[in-house]
């Protein structure tokens, strides 16, 4: 039951139970190697690609980027300061890196001589077998649960 009031002192001793970290239960060894199984079933594969700033979706195979490149879902200009990883809303004219003079539109594609593409890591999943003891992934899973 929670309590009204908490305050220090009131009670204090009945919450200190209620914080204590229950013990987990104890897994059999089977139990383990079914939970590994299940936890490893999706294997991922990670790409460097540049992240168009206007639609999110991430530009594989890039390679050189120049002011006439762009972004084949949205048509919009990857090499712009909001592609860049020197872009920074907080920094002096919004840019980490020394330039000579301030860039108006963030959004237009630019000839600046400071700019890198930033590249995100794109991570993603692909099912694959799991190696449970009935070969079936659904009566693994099932068996987790199961005491």
């Amino acid at each position: 039951m929670s309590q009204k009031y908490r305050q220090r002192g009131y009670r204090e001793s009945e919450r200190e139970e209620e914080r204590r970290p229950k013990p987990a239960p104890q897994l059999t060894p089977e139990e383990r190697a079914q939970q590994r199984a299940l936890r490893h079933a999706v294997s991922r594969e990670a790409n460097e690609v540049v992240r168009c700033h206007n639609c999110g979706r991430g530009v594989h195979g890039f390679g050189t980027i120049t002011p006439e490149t762009a972004c084949p879902n949205c048509s919009a200009p990857l090499h712009c300061c909001r592609s860049c990883r020197h872009f920074d809303t907080s920094a002096r004219w919004e840019c980490r890196a020394e330039i000579p003079e301030r860039i108006g539109d963030k959004n237009r594609a630019n000839s600046c001589a400071a700019y890198e593409a930033r590249l995100v890591l794109d991570a993603t999943g692909k099912r694959t077998s799991a190696p449970a003891a009935s070969g079936d992934p659904k009566s693994a899973f099932e068996n987790l649960f199961k005491r």
